[in-house]
């Protein structure tokens, strides 16, 4: 709960910090103009993952409550900070663990954990309808350390993971503006996921770990969106991801609120 409440305090902190300079930055003048915009969000995505040297795949699901804080610089020239809490948190179905005192084959619903990311956009070319912009993206979710206990043994014994990823994406996002207060954009994108699960067993005096590497089995992305400007400070962004693989479509969405300084 503590980890929680520190979460809470810094997007407190956060708020307090925008209001301090948009009120600095407005009475003093000194300083070039920064667009500051604050929002709350909910993401989710499904995505094949390999193991074992690409031998094997199965599913990682996760999903998380996001708060972000975007800056402009100038004009065209965009920061986000993201800070986000895994509820219910990564689900890593399937995941084997074969050199361990006896194999594991996780199966154990979701494992909560944090997020920590950033987003850096560019703007390049502005045509009369059309916008192109470079986006990229990185993302660190740190899963807690959770315990449980080896099923169908004469003894007790227990597991505990110890699981994080990885992603970052970089590509063009195209975006149409010939609408009154709602913009669709298209974001074509390298997208390369990537982490571990360590995990440790003890049964009685016998004791074991293994770290498993994992990986996405897709590297390429598309993500279909939308900003809608309900007001001149406050919009609602929507988006749609996909990343095919083989006979398959990875998928998975993103909802922002987003108020403007």
């Amino acid at each position: 709960m503590k980890k929680i409440y520190l979460i809470f305090l810094a997007i407190l902190l956060s708020l307090t910090f925008t209001r301090f300079s948009s009120a600095q930055e407005q009475e003093e003048g000194m300083f070039r103009a920064v667009s500051i915009t604050p929002g709350i969000g909910f993401e989710f995505f499904s995505r094949t993952i390999t193991w074992d040297e690409d031998q094997y795949t199965s599913k990682l699901k996760s999903s998380f409550f996001t708060f972000n804080i975007e800056f402009e610089f100038g004009k065209g020239f965009f920061f986000n900070a993201i800070l986000g809490y895994g509820v219910p948190g990564s689900n890593y179905k399937n995941l084997t663990f074969r050199e361990l005192p006896f194999s594991v084959k996780l199966d154990v619903g979701n494992i909560k954990g944090y997020l920590v990311g950033a987003e850096i956009k560019k703007s390049f070319i502005y045509a009369k309808d059309l916008h192109i912009d470079l986006l990229s993206q990185f993302f660190y979710y740190m899963g807690s350390k959770k315990e449980w206990e080896v099923p169908d043994l004469a003894f007790e014994g227990t597991v505990e993971g110890d699981p994080s990823w990885m992603r970052a994406s970089i590509g063009p996002v195209f975006t149409y503006r010939g609408f009154d207060a709602f913009y669709p954009y298209l974001y074509l994108n390298l997208n390369k996921l990537w982490g571990r699960f360590k995990m440790v067993q003890t049964i009685q005096v016998l004791e074991g770990s293994e770290n498993k590497k994992i990986s996405g089995a897709s590297s390429f992305g598309a993500s279909l969106g939308s900003i809608f400007k309900l007001t001149d400070a406050f919009g609602i962004k929507t988006e749609a991801s996909f990343i095919p693989h083989r006979d398959r479509v990875d998928f998975g969405f993103t909802v922002r609120a987003m108020y403007s300084f």
